[in-house]
């Protein structure tokens, strides 16, 4: 079997992609940043 060749990855610009959630999963991930924040010491990013 010929092995895979893998060349770097081009530094691509971002992309913006837009989801919707499901208000419970964007409950859990707000209380999810917020308990990491307090276990971190640092402040959770704000939700645009």
């Amino acid at each position: 079997m010929t092995k895979l060749k893998l060349g770097p990855l081009p530094d691509d610009k971002p992309v913006k992609i837009t989801v919707e959630l499901p208000a419970p999963l964007h409950r859990d991930l707000v209380a999810y940043a917020e308990v990491l924040a307090r276990e971190t010491s640092q402040p959770a990013a704000e939700a645009r």
